[in-house]
């Protein structure tokens, strides 16, 4: 099972039902969340006071219906936060209820269309983008972009006309490095280039920059000297990809601030979403 656990931790290592593997995945996951739906222990769970950071990556047309049906459903059970607000409440210890908060990564297209359905729900959002990278539009060098950085077909990045109009649509806009690099390889100059300068370019063009999320999201993807260059660039916090959620601090990698998210594809079964959601509250309480 924790096998089972440690491919859903990677956000491009799920398989679905394609392979035996996946397919086991997918029933022990379904049979664990439904025990404990069965025995109470979601419900319990779920009521804990935390908050929950959950990202994703993009949003298909084919799942549009599921997204919806996750937030009306994530609705039921926790109060959306805004991601400034969210992390004010962390620092300022005032978690009184379950929270959940939203964030997507890569500056993708498809990042409109969750937009548009957020903006119905009411919904607010944080979209992590990559500035060198915003406005893009050479086939050659997307499908290169694609296939190194983010290991997916071609597709279409965000514009900077479009990052403008979620800004002023009322959703955040944070920095994912200028280029999607994974930190832990840079030296410091190339840390100052791809932390620093986003933010730069990030705060010249939208006013304000508070956050940074870095690619990949493991703690081994990240370094010290990242850490500290996120904290020196003038970003107000930075966001891993480690699951878990938060009570009444955050977690640190030595002594600097880390949020914790889940990464959240909107095609999983509910019932996934809710096994992971409990781990993280038991998680979070020392069970």
């Amino acid at each position: 099972m924790d096998r089972a656990i440690e491919e859903y931790n990677h956000p491009y290592g799920f398989e679905g039902y394609r392979t035996s593997r996946g397919a086991l995945r997918h029933a022990a996951l379904s049979l664990t969340a439904a025990y404990w739906q069965g025995v109470g222990k979601v419900d319990y769970w779920l009521r804990k006071e935390r908050i929950q950071f959950l990202y994703m990556h993009h949003l298909f047309p084919p799942d549009e219906a599921g997204f919806r049906h996750l937030l009306e459903s994530l609705r039921a059970t926790h109060q959306f936060l805004g991601y400034s607000e969210a992390v004010q409440r962390l620092e300022q210890d005032r978690i009184d209820r379950p929270y959940v908060c939203l964030s997507f990564d890569d500056g993708l297209r498809q990042n409109i269309n969750a937009a548009m359905i957020l903006q119905e729900y009411d919904i607010p959002a944080c979209f992590f983008v990559c500035p060198g990278l915003v406005g893009e539009r050479d086939s050659v060098k997307l499908k290169e972009i694609c296939a190194t950085r983010f290991r997916m077909p071609p597709t279409e990045l965000l514009s900077w006309a479009e990052v403008e109009a979620l800004v002023a649509a009322g959703f955040e806009i944070g920095s994912h490095t200028m280029t999607h690099q994974v930190l832990a390889q840079l030296s410091s100059t190339q840390l100052t280039d791809e932390i620093g300068q986003s933010y730069e370019v990030l705060k010249k063009r939208l006013g304000e920059v508070q956050h940074f999320a870095w690619p990949e999201g493991r703690y081994f993807h990240f370094s010290d000297a990242a850490a500290r260059a996120v904290y020196e660039a003038g970003y107000q916090s930075c966001a891993s990809a480690e699951r878990g959620c938060h009570t009444t601090q955050l977690l640190h990698l030595d002594e600097t601030p880390i949020l914790r998210r889940d990464y959240l594809p909107a095609h999983w079964p509910y019932e996934h979403v809710l096994y992971f959601l409990t781990r993280n509250s038991q998680r979070a309480a020392g069970h």
